[in-house]
């Protein structure tokens, strides 16, 4: 009886290690044959991997697949974003990744266009006005400061949607939307509607670009807000 338990013991032992050095062959075949010629995805040990044409897709700030958006970092790794930081993330591909290069897209690609709507309940106003821009590439005030929030925040810069007022010629206060970004304990203003605005002047601080809050010739700006 003792002999027979043993023998049995071994053929269950035999059987359970041909099972998973199958399943282990076969899962490694599914990945070669993905990567090999192939598009779509493969998944190891949790992680996402993107295969275009048998060549997996690698350090994106942004990707579209189907009707998803992706960041996927040098290693291939695909992590699912909004689609506002998707397009923040193309458009940055495109033009080029650095903040100077996002700013310049916002207030010189941006053509202005008063009537953009407004967020549906419960959809985050940075959201929508971005993904505007991006898509329509126009837009106020609000859509030129989304936009360039969104692509300073895929760079890692700590930025931050604003609203508030500036006064206007007829004296009253108007609604206007801004961008600060804080670095080194310091706070620093980015307008590209500003920008827009004052495009044809030579005055350095015309541009719009990392300039304190008072600074002469600048907007003046009231009852301001963080909104991200």
């Amino acid at each position: 009886m003792k002999k027979g338990k043993k023998l049995a013991a071994l053929v269950l032992m035999a059987i359970l290690t041909f099972t998973c050095v199958t399943a282990a062959f076969a899962a490694n075949t599914y990945a070669a044959e993905k990567s090999a010629g192939k598009t779509g995805w493969v998944e190891k040990s949790g992680k996402k991997y993107y295969y275009k044409d048998g060549k997996l897709v690698k350090d994106k700030l942004g990707y579209k697949i189907g009707k998803k958006y992706y960041k996927i970092s040098k290693k291939g790794v695909a992590v699912r974003v909004s689609e506002a930081e998707g397009l923040a993330g193309i458009r940055l591909e495109k033009i080029g990744r650095k903040l100077s290069k996002a700013f310049q897209y916002s207030s010189t690609q941006i053509a202005y266009w008063p009537n953009c709507g407004s967020p549906k309940k419960g959809q985050k106003e940075a959201d929508y006005y971005a993904v505007y821009g991006f898509k329509y590439g126009r837009g106020d005030c609000y859509v030129m400061a989304c936009t360039f929030y969104q692509m300073a925040k895929v760079l890692g810069y700590d930025a931050h949607y604003v609203k508030g007022g500036v006064p206007q010629k007829n004296g009253k206060i108007g609604a206007h939307g801004w961008v600060e970004i804080d670095s080194k304990g310091k706070t620093r203003v980015y307008d590209p509607n500003f920008a827009y605005t004052y495009r044809n002047s030579n005055v350095s601080h015309h541009s719009g670009y990392c300039f304190k809050y008072g600074t002469k010739g600048t907007y003046q700006y009231k009852n301001r807000k963080r909104v991200n």
